[in-house]
């Protein structure tokens, strides 16, 4: 499946709704925060295809709480089919760290390629792959 069609059903589903800790209060919020993150993974997309960052300055760069742009980067570096099977990443970490303004390290993140895309393989521990 191409990265664009895997980004679609991503969207689509609605995927924060299905990635919660446990049932209660982190299930409503990510229900709650279902609604609005097609357009945030859009906008953190957009950001990292214009250089790679951490999350922290996609962050700043975007004017998107890092609350919310944390999570999402988590879902866009270990996405998962609706069958809950793992499927290519969207992002991927550079090697590189930062220091946040806190004073603590983050990973440097980019977009992956259509190839690393076509040729990636779940369960793969330096890509992020596994089950």
């Amino acid at each position: 499946m191409s990265a664009q069609a895997d980004l679609l059903e991503l969207l689509a589903r609605e995927k924060t709704a299905v990635n919660f800790k446990r049932d209660g209060t982190s299930a409503r919020a990510a229900k709650a925060a279902s609604k609005y993150a097609g357009a945030t993974f859009q906008r953190i997309l957009t950001a990292l295809r214009e250089r790679p960052m951490t999350p922290d300055e996609v962050s700043k760069a975007t004017g998107i709480n890092l609350l919310t742009v944390r999570p999402r980067t988590s879902d866009l570096l270990n996405p998962r089919a609706e069958d809950g099977r793992r499927i290519a990443p969207f992002i991927a970490r550079t090697g590189i760290e930062r220091t946040t303004d806190c004073g603590k390290s983050a990973d440097v993140l980019r977009v992956t390629s259509d190839e690393e895309r076509a040729n990636w393989k779940p369960g793969n521990p330096t890509d992020g792959g596994g089950a």
